[in-house]
Formats: C-alpha cells, structure tokens, sequence
C-alpha cells in the first residue's frame, strides 16, 4: 500500500538555515544602529564639544530666577596659566543654560590664543575681554551679537591686520582704526548740511549698531550727529574727544552710555530729547555746558559723576522721574548756582530718597531743601560749597510713608513695604569747609518754617550724625555759630566741629527730647575758637581725648556725675587758655596726659580722691598761681607720674594742698 511521501530534509540544511536567520537579524540591528548614529553622531558631536573647554574657564549664571528659561550664562574667566587652546572653542551650553555673554577681560591677556570659535547664541562680547590677545586672528561673528564692549579686541592681531579705516564686526561699527583729519564731522547721512560746513566727514547712516569707544580720543571730531534710528549712545563713544564742540543727538535716543562724551571740553551745549530715558555714569564729565541745561521729561536715572566737572553750567532742572541722584553728579560744577527739582520733592509725594555721596561738592549754590523722601545727607554732599548758607530739611514727617519694593529672595518676587519719611542721618564731611554755612533750617509738610534761623537744628527724627569709628568733619570750617544737638543722636562723632571757628555755643536740650548721648568722640570740637561754654548731658560715660584742645574761648565746662564716666582723657582741655574752674566729678578714676595743659587761666582746681592714676604733663604750662586740692584716701595718689605737674615751674610745694578724707 502506497502512502504518503515525505521530504527527508538533511540536519545540516536546518542549521544554514538558523545561520542566516541571526546574520539576518544582526544585520537588521547593525543597520538601525548605523541609521541612529548617523542621526544623533552631530548631536552627541556638540553637546561633548561644549565639555572640551570647560576646565579652563570660570562661568556664572543667576540661579534666583523662577523661569528656567531666562537663566544664561556668561563666561568671566579663561585662566591664563592654563593649557587652554589656541583654538578656543566656547561652549554653547553650560549647565544645561546657553551661553549667551563673554564678560569684561575674561580671556584677557591670553597670548597663545589664535582663533576663537563662537556659538550662534553670543549676545554681548564684555569690556576689554580679548585685550592683548595679541596673537588672536580670526574668530567667528555670531548671528545674536548685538554689544561689543570697549577695548575687546584692543591689542590683537585681528585689528593690526585690519587696513586704516572703519573696523565693522557683524552688523556693528567696532572701532574706526586711525586719526581723523581735523574739523571732522560726524554724519548721519550723505545729505547731512554739516558736510558742507566741515573739512572732513564719516558717514554713521550706513551702520546698524555703534560699539563702544569707536571714536574716542579722537582729537580731530568737532561735530556729531546721530541717525533717528539709534537708541543708544555707546560707552566712551567719543571719549576725551577734546574739540568736540557741538553734537545733536537722534529723535529716538534713549539711553547714553558710560563716560559717552567723558572729556569733550570744548562741548558747551546740545539739545536734550525728552526721549532720554538714561544718563550713564561720568557720561558728560569734564564738559562745558554754558548756562542753562533742561535736561528731559522722560529722564529716569542719572549716573555716577554724571556732570562732574562741568565748570561752566550755572543751572539745571531735574524732571520729576528720578529716584536718585547719584554720587558725585555735580560734583566740581564750581558754576552750578541753581538745581531745580520738580515741586513735587517738596511734599510727601517726593520721588527722590537718595542723594549720593559728594553730589553738590564744589558747586555754587547758596541754599537747598532736602527732598521730603531723603533720609540721609551722605559723605561730603555740601562740601566744598563755598556760597551755602541754608539748607532746609523736613521735619514732624510722622504719618507720612513712602512705598518701597524690595526682592523676596525666596519667592523672586517683589515685595512693598512702607518706609517712614524725615531726614535720619548725616554722614561724614557733608558740609565740610562750606565757610558760608550757617543753617540748618527745620520746615514742616507745608514747608513753614519751625525752627529758629542762624543756627543748626536737627530734626526729630535725626539718628546719627557721622560715625563713631571715623573722623567727621560734618561742621568743620563752616560759619555754624549754634550748634543744637537735641535729638535722637547716641554719640557725638570724632571731629563733628573741628576747626568750625565760629561756633559759640552747642545746645542739647534734655526738656524738649530725652537725650540718649553716651559718648562724645575725639576732637569733636577742637579748635572751636568761639565756643564759650558746654555742658556735657549726664548720660554720656565717655568723652575722649582732644575734645575741647585749642578752644581758645571756653570758659566753663560742666562735666557728667554718672558713675560711668572715668577718665578725663588725653588733651581734654588742652590750650582752653580762658578755662578759669572746673569741678572733676568724683567718678573720675584716672587723669591722662596733658589733660590741662596751657589752661592758662585756671587758678583753682580740686582733685577728687577717686583718682587713682594721674599721667604726666597734666597741668604742664598753666600759671604758676595754680591752687591744686587733692583729696586723698587709701594711698590713691601712689601711682601718680611723678611728672604730673608738667615741667613748666609748678611744683608740689608751692601749688598742692593734699587733704585726707
């Protein structure tokens, strides 16, 4: 019976058959892995180059921002005694952030540096952040680039290579190589009028962005213009440009930069747009604007030394938008006789609460009123100011606040707090050699007058004046004939009124305020030729050395009896040759150098038996008629220097009377 037939197939036809199956899959899996590397090679290429570089720079980056996407990274420093590259390649990415600034001399110096290699996302190049890379030559421009600061390619091959004439990086005219012709004018256009009028001219029309410095120290510029498409005036943009004499800024300018016209002496006037928005820092020092300057409505921020040195301006006015003015705004405008501020810095809606270090010092004017907002007139804000008299300042500010915002670290978010207005501390040298100040003149909110003229009064509110560490100088050589202190102050500063020789007489009334003085400091009115009498509050505990020397005038002292106070310390009274009696409280533990010397009119003197130690020279040169008691228990006098009657003719026999108690 024939049945069915079936294929023998060999055991060795199975296993060529498994063999192809596994090349079949490997070959399916190599294929994938090729396909994915071929997709993610360049990928996985960047993401290692943004590694390359990285041990031999330093980075920073804000990590108190909320919004991950706002967090970029700048590139601070390329360390110089590293093997870092010739070919530099900077990352695109740092911890997980782009890139997007090089900061001010961060690759600085770098004298192997040949190329740079920059990433797409480079926004800003910092000041001088390549100078004296002196062998770099080549470098690409990222398509973000929109900043390059002042000397960033100073010194490098990149510019010596570079033929005489406007060096153009990207879209921005970087530097202009060589030296204007002089009479040169600065234009916005071929069709500009100046051409015609001026020797020589450059044409700005054609560039999209200015950078920084381009035209400094160019002694041959006397003209500029700018398009109405620019917003920004550079930093040092025409720096120490010597014979600049006339410049008319865009329609649209809003912000000029740091130290713009620094040194453009011969600049004494330029129309103002009331699209100014920012003033940057010395952006107009040492120019010299005639007359009258009316700066803009829109103005909001004027920087450090702004107008410094400006020695031919006699006024400015001040738009009601600022917060501040900055230190040493009009520092040395020694013509500067009028600052007008908006009226409303006169109520409690004033917008400026900060009036920086040395802003009116040097300046002409003859009197001032402390915006309502200020609480603190700072280091030498009146110095040097020849013809003030008079400043007014606010007081019984209670119930007025001003709303101020601070950052909540925490949260990033901004914070409104109330902030009590009146003036609550002056800071040292601040009407220091002002020889015609003779005022402190208090006004209240509707800016009548409360307090009595010709003299100095502090506001209720008035917390300290200078520093306890520091010599002050706050009245001295200035024309302060009463001096009244009542208030809330706790120490009276080191050299407070030194030298101011006019002062008669300092008031701290303890019935109209509770008086909180502990300490009066070294010298704080020496050579107050003037002064006729003091009386010491009986809570201060200390009253260092110098206080009264060379106070030619004073006659009587009152010293405190707080158990506290003593020492009568070095020089106290030294050269008070009208000082006739004093009482030394019995508190006084120890009488130092020098303490009476010269008091040429004191004829007698009582020494409590609480002295315990007396130095030498104490009453050197006074007159030989001196009557000296010393009273004596427990051999306190002991220890004396046996000097302490000075060398001048006084001696124990003639001039001490001891009396035991």
């Amino acid at each position: 019976m024939d049945g069915p037939e079936f294929a023998v197939i060999p055991v060795e036809v199975k296993q060529k058959s498994k063999r192809r199956l596994v090349i079949t899959w490997v070959s399916v899996i190599l294929g994938i892995l090729v396909l994915l590397g071929g997709a993610y090679s360049s990928l996985i290429y960047f993401v290692l180059l943004d590694y390359v570089t990285m041990p031999y720079i330093t980075f920073s980056y804000r990590s108190d921002l909320a919004d991950e996407s706002q967090i970029t990274v700048t590139i601070d420093r390329v360390y110089s005694d590293s093997d870092y590259p010739a070919r530099f390649r900077v990352p695109r990415k740092l911890m997980g952030y782009p890139v997007t600034a090089i900061g001010p001399s961060a690759f600085a110096g770098l004298e192997r540096l040949e190329e740079v290699i920059f990433p797409e996302t480079i926004a800003s190049i910092g000041e001088s952040a390549f100078n004296n890379c002196v062998n770099l030559a080549k470098f690409n421009v990222p398509s973000a680039l929109d900043y390059i600061g002042t000397d960033a390619f100073n010194n490098t091959a990149y510019i010596a290579n570079y033929p005489d004439d406007a060096v153009i990086i990207g879209s921005i005219l970087y530097t202009y190589k060589g030296i204007f012709e002089d009479d040169t004018a600065i234009v916005k256009s071929e069709d500009s009028p100046a051409i015609a009028t001026h020797d020589n001219y450059f044409n700005l029309g054609i560039f999209e962005q200015i950078g920084a410095g381009v035209f400094a120290n160019q002694p041959g510029i006397t003209y500029a213009e700018f398009p109405d498409s620019l917003e920004t005036i550079s930093d040092k943009l025409l720096y120490n440009c010597i014979n600049l004499s006339e410049v008319h800024l865009g329609d649209n300018v809003k912000y000029i930069g740091n130290e713009a016209f620094y040194g453009a002496s011969s600049l004494v006037s330029m129309e103002w747009s009331n699209q100014i928005e920012s003033i940057g820092d010395y952006a107009f020092k040492e120019t010299n604007f005639a007359g009258a300057v009316v700066l803009g409505t829109d103005l909001k921020y004027i920087g450090v030394g702004a107008f410094q040195n400006s020695h031919a301006m006699t006024s400015i006015t001040i738009p009601s938008g600022l917060s501040v003015l900055n230190n040493y705004v009009f520092d040395g405008c020694e013509n500067l006789a009028e600052i007008i501020l908006s009226a409303d810095e006169y109520t409690p809606n004033s917008r400026i609460y900060d009036i920086g270090i040395a802003a009116f010092r040097g300046t002409a004017i003859s009197e001032f009123t402390i915006p309502f907002s200020v609480r603190t007139i700072k280091d030498s804000t009146f110095e040097d100011t020849p013809n003030l008299t008079t400043v007014y300042a606010y007081n019984n500010t209670t119930g007025t606040t001003r709303t101020e915002y601070t950052l909540d670290e925490e949260t990033g978010e901004l914070v409104e707090n109330q902030v009590s207005q009146g003036l609550q501390k002056i800071t040292i040298k601040a009407f220091n050699n002002s020889v015609s100040f003779k005022e402190l003149v208090l006004v209240d909110k509707d800016n009548a007058i409360e307090s009595p003229l010709n003299r100095v009064t502090l506001p209720s509110t008035m917390q300290q004046l200078g520093e306890a560490n520091t010599d002050s100088f706050i009245f001295s050589n200035t024309a302060v004939e009463v001096l009244d202190l009542t208030s809330a102050i706790r120490f009276i500063a080191p050299s407070l009124a030194k030298d101011a020789s006019q002062l008669r007489e300092v008031i701290i009334d303890g019935e109209a305020q509770s008086i909180l003085i502990g300490a009066i400091y070294r010298e704080a009115f020496m050579n107050c030729v003037a002064l006729e009498s003091f009386v010491v509050p009986d809570t201060v505990r200390v009253v260092n050395s110098s206080v009264f020397e060379g106070c030619i005038a004073l006659e009587s002292v009152t010293l405190p009896t707080n158990t506290s106070y003593i020492v009568l310390d070095t020089n106290l009274f030294r050269g008070c040759v009208s000082l006739t009696a004093i009482v030394i409280p019995n508190s006084i533990q120890a009488i130092k150098d020098r303490a009476f010397e010269n008091c040429t009119s004191l004829t007698a003197i009582t020494i409590p038996s609480s002295v315990v130690a007396m130095a030498a020279n104490v009453f050197n040169g006074c007159d030989n008629s001196l009557q000296i008691t010393v009273m004596t228990r427990n051999n306190n006098t002991a220890n004396w220097n046996s000097q302490w009657l000075g060398t001048s003719g006084l001696t124990v026999e003639a001039n001490v009377t001891y009396i035991p108690e």
